[in-house]
């Protein structure tokens, strides 16, 4: 089965076929980054199954894993930071297939993050994140639409940096 996302917007295909093709394609690699994302350690060469092209699963593996040996053999493990990484190509992706504004809290929910790792993400991307009632009809949590405005806001200075004890 796919992401709600994917569902949401394979009902809104364009009707130009040149378009449309684009858009099922865009949809179908944020289904699949989404899924890769569930995995934890890899075993398989190619984990995504015969579905997936082999070009793309190696392209998945070389930039979402890392590896690692466990017990004399080479394990792809996908790492939190690795995660991290994936959501935010799931949300720069969702960016372009929705036109620079996208839902965050329906990624949010497909990848299985916490609230405020998705808003972590979407800060260091620099998006303009703002409250939105639920324009799925999932549920009436609050949602929280990501933009890509330009200029790019200038990126706060965390206020709660400590400083350093200097030692003697």
């Amino acid at each position: 089965s796919h992401c709600s996302f994917v569902l949401e917007e394979l009902k809104l295909l364009p009707a130009d076929e040149k378009s449309r093709d684009h858009k099922a394609r865009c949809l179908w690699f944020l289904d699949t980054l989404i899924k890769f994302s569930y995995l934890k350690v890899i075993k398989k060469k190619y984990p995504m199954g015969p579905e997936c092209p082999h070009i793309i699963s190696r392209k998945l593996m070389k930039n979402f894993t890392s590896l690692t040996y466990n017990n004399g053999s080479v394990q792809n493990l996908i790492s939190a930071s690795m995660k991290a990484k994936i959501a935010a190509y799931v949300i720069a992706l969702a960016l372009h297939i929705k036109n620079f504004q996208t839902d965050l809290t329906v990624l949010q929910n497909d990848m299985k993050l916490q609230e405020s790792r998705m808003m972590d993400i979407a800060k260091a991307m620099r998006l303009k994140v703002s409250k939105a009632k639920g324009l799925l009809g999932l549920n009436d949590q609050n949602h929280k639409l990501g933009t890509l405005c330009l200029p790019l806001p200038v990126q706060k200075a965390s206020g709660n940096k400590l400083k350093r004890k200097k030692m003697n």
